[in-house]
């Protein structure tokens, strides 16, 4: 099992998932849909695994991901979406390392079985295009949808959770927010990682060119 992480790959889970499919990899998105108590993610957080047990993101901060990379390999032999809990309570989850007292309940879903591609691939191109969108899923049946409208508070407060009939969860997909730093001295080099790390659009702008080089950002943009 290899995991992948990187700043940019963090927050780039639909992304990744669609990648993993096409190249015929197989691809299970994971998803905290609800908490208790004490955890490390916030609900809407998540994870993918690939057929050959790679993943990408995080569903626990590292608590159960190794026992979630199992069950996501079953989902997708098996081609059918599944929903996990693990905590404090459950010998499995201990066993793991879940000890922070809190509780969570985990989305599987296959690409392609559950998660059609054509709809994944119109989540990925909705985030490339900055568009806010929510994923409909029902956790009993999988049937699922993208809505552009109709839950404004949801996308308003970007809060994903279950709808009031306990088995539809709304994950919202907001554009990141921009952080602009002005200036390309020693301290962004270190804030413009740590920014990315922590979910923002980072643009730094400096024109001196002595200072916004690719040399000292590589791989980052200087206006």
């Amino acid at each position: 099992m290899t995991e992948i992480n990187s700043a940019k790959q963090i927050e780039a889970i639909p992304e990744q998932a669609l990648a993993w499919h096409r190249e015929g990899r197989g691809a299970v998105l994971a998803t905290v849909v609800q908490t208790w108590g004490s955890a490390p993610r916030r609900i809407g957080g998540q994870m993918v695994i690939s057929g050959q047990g790679d993943m990408a993101g995080s569903v626990s901060g590292g608590c159960v991901e190794g026992a979630v990379v199992l069950e996501a390999l079953e989902a997708l032999s098996a081609g059918e979406i599944k929903v996990l809990e693990y905590g404090i309570s459950d010998g499995d989850a201990f066993a793991v390392g879940l000890a922070c007292g809190g509780t969570i309940r985990v989305l599987l879903e296959p690409v392609g079985a559950v998660l059609s591609e054509p709809l994944l691939a119109e989540l990925v191109a909705a985030r490339a295009a900055r568009q806010p969108m929510a994923y409909c899923v029902n956790c009993e049946t999988g049937a699922n949808a993208l809505h552009a409208h109709g839950y404004d508070e949801r996308m308003r407060l970007d809060r994903s959770g279950f709808e009031p009939d306990g088995v539809t969860f709304v994950s919202v997909h907001n554009p990141k927010l921009r952080l602009i730093i002005v200036g390309a001295v020693h301290i962004a080099q270190a804030l413009v990682p740590m920014a990315e790390l922590a979910g923002f659009d980072v643009y730094l702008i400096d024109p001196r060119g002595s200072f916004g080089s690719i040399e000292r950002f590589p791989n980052h943009q200087i206006i």
